[in-house]
């Protein structure tokens, strides 16, 4: 009787010992795990770069080009975002922090000007050198900025990406406001409100991800400006004016 008892009480011991190695096992796993994730925000970036700019769709590259022989000038776009930094367009966030996305190499007002810029001329306008600074008011006209002028304001312009789980949300928008005027005659003749937005899941993510999604929703506000043959008309109209 004794002898079996022996081996009742060796069977515990054993028992024990192989929930101790589990729970070692486990442990180690977390403590790995932990040291991952300081290891990964140990190397994260201190900010986001995307090379902000307008890529014509496949269907703007289809349609016929308009052919003008009026010069159209862009001012540089105002920014007024309701924003605390100018200098970022959005954020990606971790568990609460927030990692800045900025513009490569150049600032906001500049880059949005420059894909506006790019859109007239892949539309067919003879798009001016000079890029002046314009408040969008009639009096403040230039009669040397050539025969159409363009201008407008920054309304938003955001891209975000939420990296907390395991599916990454992307969220994009732009909202742009466009001011047509005749040089010659120191008038607007149109106004048009631009916006696109988009939302993205995905499993991973990059910084190219960023960068494609908020150039995709510029791109698509920018090919909203001729929707319809309207303003094509009214520009042709307004260059053949004069004071």
């Amino acid at each position: 009787m004794k002898h079996i008892r022996s081996k009742k009480i060796c069977g515990h011991i054993k028992h024990k010992q192989v929930s101790s190695g589990r729970v070692l096992a486990l442990l180690s796993k977390v403590i790995i795990l932990a040291l991952a994730v300081l290891y990964l925000q140990a190397c994260a970036p201190a900010l986001y770069r995307v090379d902000l700019k307008y890529e014509p769709s496949e269907n703007l590259l289809k349609t016929a080009k308009t052919s003008s022989d009026f010069l159209v000038t862009v001012a540089m776009l105002n920014d007024i975002r309701n924003v605390d930094d100018k200098l970022q367009v959005g954020a990606v966030t971790i568990d609460g922090d927030r990692t800045p996305i900025v513009p490569k190499n150049v600032k906001v007002p500049d880059a949005v000007t420059a894909s506006v810029r790019e859109y007239f001329f892949k539309s067919g306008y003879r798009v001016s050198n000079n890029i002046p600074a314009w408040d969008l008011k009639e009096e403040s006209i230039n009669k040397d900025w050539g025969r159409i002028l363009v201008g407008g304001n920054i309304d938003e312009l955001k891209i975000t990406c939420d990296d907390s789980y395991l599916v990454k949300t992307y969220r994009a928008k732009v909202k742009l406001t466009l001011v047509f005027a005749n040089v010659s005659t120191k008038r607007i003749f149109d106004t048009e409100t631009l916006e696109s937005s988009s939302s993205l899941k995905d499993v991973s993510f990059s910084q190219e991800v960023l960068e494609a999604r908020i150039n995709a929703v510029l791109s698509d506000a920018l090919e909203r400006i001729f929707t319809d043959s309207k303003l094509k008309k009214k520009i042709e109209g307004e260059s053949m004016l004069k004071s």
